[in-house]
């Protein structure tokens, strides 16, 4: 029941609202400052911005040889990206737990990627081209009183190109080292004169590393394809009607999941998304919008152990809920002791059950069939309404519902359902030329955890029009997912060969259920930025100062044998970012990023996937015969609970050519050096793992034609 301060609240929240029309564009409102939208919904220079935003264009990405999502954040200061297998990227801003990164959001055209079963972001699982992406918005900072629950730490929104801007078709194809290869192609039309569409097909593969300590062999090869379409109609003036979509299928090697398998666990995921979307300017000053969205993934992953017979009795199961200790122990081939009479009963019925199949048989092996199933849905729906009262006054806010759920035999015993729905306001207030305000907040509800409430207030100061400073704070939360607070994990298992007693299926013995009393993570962030902008000679540069405090923090890694979360950790974060923008010209471009980061904390898991020191530096020149000379180095430092440094250095060559009246042709060498081979990472209790390629030099070529 909604309290009398709650209902003051979200009333707050659903005055009805206002602000320009929302399609994106690159749109200069002040003199070399881009337009964002990520920040707060509202389309806003960058001085006005509530937040730090690093902006990846087409063109840096292209002219940095930036061929994937996951690698153009290493260009984003105060990102750590650690590339554990081959296609499992841990990637944290700030720090954070390197088993299961989940504080971060990241959305393509509006619609989210976070996974809502499992709380992650699946990095090579995402169905977007880099030729079809216009530009990456990264908000650095908690960006929950704009997106929810998901935002805790920063937010990616991908944006992609609109179909009328790259009407024709393409093909790219790659191939390199590591068995890299790679076509995308892609064809944009025309239905009449409303309506415009674009459809990417793309193939990827790749080796991945060429070592692995979990067995040493190396064996996380990936293939990826997928489909997706995007189609705008303009009804009239005043209507737009949007869909996107698409289809991912991939196929993973996967090296080891348990010391008994039999056969590899390689996994296989379907991925099917859908968005629609439609605005209606109702005024020139008022415009609405609403937003429909569907996905599902599912992934299959199953494979053939051999292990102890015992490990499969109905007794040993029962004995293992009641006192895990007491069946370990059995199994080392020892007696418990210390447990209450009830355990020390139940151990005699297993030493019984053992005596019947006899100590062989029970020591023996069984081989049986096992998986890590699951499949996660979500639909979403949202209202926004955005308006312009005035020059001065801008607000936008909307609410909205979802429908989540995630099911699995194995994690889950079946399928659990989580059902929300929120609400949210953004205000832009300009009372002088000098000062601008931002506040806004979320505030969201779900059967899963308690209500959350994530508000902003940001002070703009303008010393001059191309100089800004900027003072934020801010709280965010991020819900726990499903996996966190409803698993109830046990190894179904079937084909038991030799069969046990005329059986052949039955449970592993080691189960898991999560206590289901976890709360919000929550996170108190503080920022003094500066945005300078030097259009004399092309350069801006962004720098901030941050102090943020982390309470109930989520930090235990969560496995079948020890499944304990627990809201008992906290930290408490310190650092300075920057990022140089510099283009003097069509042909001459550079960027720089640097953070610094420091973290306090007792739990040594938050700082898992932390570097102190972290940045890259690019450089790109045109000649006037169109050849492309680039160089791209990236730094991140390691030795912090087992992981290891990262660098590297990037040469781009390219040459543009026209073949034909209306197409080109592109060919780009990329020969990479890596200044570390391996990469080591902490998996819990001080066991340290390696992936390793065998060589520092990679190099990788592409040719493109459009037409």
């Amino acid at each position: 029941m909604i309290t009398s301060n709650k209902t003051i609240f979200i009333i707050c929240f659903l005055i009805p609202v206002i602000s320009f029309g929302n399609d994106f564009n690159d749109d200069i409102i002040s003199a070399d400052l881009p337009v964002v939208l990520t920040p707060t919904r509202l389309r806003q220079s960058l001085s006005d911005a509530p937040a730090s935003v690093t902006i990846l264009t087409a063109d840096m990405l292209r002219n940095f040889g930036v061929s994937s999502i996951v690698e153009a954040l290493r260009l984003v200061p105060g990102f750590t990206i650690n590339q554990v297998f081959g296609s499992d990227y841990r990637v944290g801003y700030h720090g954070g737990n390197l088993s299961v990164p989940r504080r971060m959001n990241l959305q393509i055209d509006g619609v989210s990627f976070y996974r809502p079963g499992f709380a992650r972001v699946d990095w090579t699982q995402l169905p977007i081209a880099i030729e079809d992406i216009h530009r990456i918005e990264v908000t650095r900072g908690p960006n929950s009183a704009t997106y929810g629950e998901n935002s805790m730490m920063a937010i990616v929104n991908i944006i992609s190109k609109h179909p009328r801007d790259t009407q024709g078709g393409s093909i790219a194809v790659s191939g390199g080292s590591l068995h890299t290869g790679e076509v995308i192609a892609g064809f944009s039309g025309s239905i009449a004169e409303s309506t415009a569409y674009r459809v990417t097909f793309k193939h990827h593969e790749d080796s991945g590393y060429e070592f692995s300590s979990t067995k040493g062999l190396g064996r996380d090869d990936n293939r990826t394809d997928f489909v997706s379409f995007r189609s705008i109609s303009e009804l009239n003036n005043n209507q737009t009607l949007e869909f996107t979509g698409g289809i991912l299928l991939q196929k993973q090697e996967v090296e080891l999941v348990n010391g008994f398998q039999n056969s590899f666990p390689d996994a296989s995921t379907k991925d099917y998304y859908l968005n629609v979307k439609w605005q209606k300017a109702l005024s020139d000053h008022h415009d609405i919008q609403v937003q429909l969205h569907g996905t599902n993934h599912a992934t299959k992953q199953t494979w053939n152990s051999c292990a102890p017979t015992a490990m499969f009795l109905p007794e040993m199961l029962t004995l293992y809920r009641a006192n895990p200790g007491y069946a370990n122990t059995i199994l080392a081939g020892k007696i418990p002791s210390g447990g209450t009479p009830e355990d020390n009963a139940l151990a005699r019925v297993v030493f019984t059950a053992i005596g019947k199949i006899g100590r062989t048989r029970a020591a023996a092996p069984t081989c049986l069939d096992t998986d890590q199933n699951f499949t996660e849905r979500r639909y979403n729906f949202e209202f926004q309404d955005t308006y312009i009262f005035s020059p001065k006054l801008r607000v936008v806010a909307g609410f909205g519902g979802h429908s989540d759920s995630a099911n699995s035999e194995t994690y889950l015993n079946g399928q659990v359902n989580n059902k929300g729905w929120q609400a949210f306001t953004n205000v832009e207030y300009k009372p002088i030329e000098q000062l601008s305000f931002n506040v806004g907040g979320f505030f969201e509800d779900s059967t899963l955890a308690d209500h959350a409430v994530s508000p902003r207030f940001a002070l703009n100061g303008h010393v001059t029009p191309n100089h800004t400073v900027r003072f934020v704070i801010s709280k965010a939360a991020r819900t726990p997912d499903i996996f966190e607070q409803r698993v109830d994990w046990a190894y179904h298992t079937t084909n038991w060969n030799p069969p046990l007693n005329a059986t052949t299926t039955g449970v592993f013995y080691q189960t898991a259920q999560a206590p289901g009393n976890l709360k919000n993570e929550q996170i108190l962030s503080r920022e003094i930025g500066y945005l300078g902008n030097y259009p004399s000679i092309g350069l801006r540069l962004d720098a901030k100062i941050f102090d943020d405090k982390l309470d109930n923090l989520i930090s235990e890694k969560l496995q079948v044998s020890d499944f304990h979360p627990t809201n008992n950790s906290s930290a408490h974060e310190r650092g300075g970012e920057f990022q140089f923008t510099y283009q003097p010209n069509s042909r001459w471009s550079a960027h720089l990023a640097y953070g610094y980061l420091d973290i306090d904390t007792e739990n040594p898991s938050e700082r898992s996937i932390y570097a102190r020191h972290s940045g890259s530096l690019g450089i790109s020149y045109t000649t006037p015969t169109y050849w492309r000379l680039g160089f791209v180095a990236y730094s991140q430092g390691g030795n912090h609970q087992g992981q290891s440094f990262y660098g590297r250095e990037d040469f781009i060559l390219g040459k543009e050519f026209k073949i034909a009246k209306g197409s080109r042709a592109s060919l780009t060498f990329i020969a990479r050096h890596l200044d570390n081979r391996s990469s080591t990472y902490d998996v819990g209790g001080n066991q340290i793992r390696e992936s390793r390629f065998n060589n520092s030099m990679q190099y990788h070529l592409n040719a493109a034609v459009t037409f």
